[in-house]
């Protein structure tokens, strides 16, 4: 059951996305509200950081148990994007990517603890992992709203957020900048699974191994084609989409199942 920290980081969170919303469709840009937002995401953020501090032991291990490793990864997402909005124009990612990290503190349930070693090698190869998932779920997220505004462009009709989103063409461009950095995380998860574990392919990471392989293909693929062919817009953004989906069922979806369904 949610605690009452966990409904307080969700309101702020979900606060925070609202004032983007409120910042996107009025016509004139407030200062005020710019500064709200970062007000009220700053302290969702450090909210969340304490939030996540009970997650380690005193035996120099960190619980990155299901529930934990959502949380991770949602944290990484919220200050990779809270950055590169105040550096660049990514702000209205928080639509789509804020109320998502707020269901993470909704829907809190119990599971197995899995404990990882901070002093462990196997730890690097974990926070590796986590970190390119996140940056990957901001390019699904990238993918989605760029599929939304070019189906809107074609429609004629844009009006509201979508109106006042970069162009398409930067968008298509800030879709693959987000790509080529998460992919170079994975590459980077991939290759410390293969030097640091003892066997990447045994039984109980079989699955996460070659879902991430086939995630990490594909991605490239992606990225190949960009350059050779010139794919670009819905057609990018639905193979970004399947890729992550994927990836999201070789490590969330193999949890899932040793952690809670086993």
């Amino acid at each position: 059951m949610a605690s009452i920290l966990n409904y307080f980081i969700f309101s702020f969170y979900m606060l925070s996305s609202l004032c983007i919303w409120r910042l996107m469709t009025n016509n004139e840009k407030t200062p005020y509200l710019q500064s709200l937002i970062w007000f009220l995401w700053i302290i969702a953020i450090f909210a969340h950081l304490y939030d996540l501090s009970f997650i380690l032991s005193e035996q120099y291990s960190v619980d990155l148990s299901i529930y934990h490793a959502l949380s991770v990864v949602a944290l990484i997402i919220s200050i990779t994007l809270y950055i590169s909005s105040i550096f660049g124009n990514t702000l209205f990612l928080g639509l789509i990517v804020l109320p998502i990290i707020s269901m993470v503190f909704i829907f809190d349930f119990a599971n197995k603890p899995v404990n990882v070693p901070l002093n462990n090698v196997v730890f690097i190869h974990v926070i590796i992992s986590l970190i390119s998932y996140s940056i990957l779920c901001l390019s699904a997220a990238q993918s989605l709203i760029l599929k939304i505004q070019e189906k809107k462009l074609q429609s004629n009709n844009p009006i509201g957020i979508i109106a006042s989103l970069p162009s398409l063409d930067l968008m298509d461009k800030l879709l693959f900048k987000i790509l080529a950095l998460g992919v170079l995380f994975l590459s980077a998860s991939l290759l410390s699974g293969f030097i640091f574990l003892e066997d990447i392919f045994a039984q109980h990471l079989a699955h996460k191994t070659i879902l991430s392989i086939l995630a990490w293909i594909i991605f490239v693929f992606l990225i190949f084609a960009r350059k050779s062919y010139g794919w670009r817009g819905s057609k990018a953004a639905n193979i970004t989409l399947i890729g992550f989906f994927i990836l999201f069922l070789s490590y969330f979806g193999t949890k899932t199942v040793l952690e809670i369904i086993l």
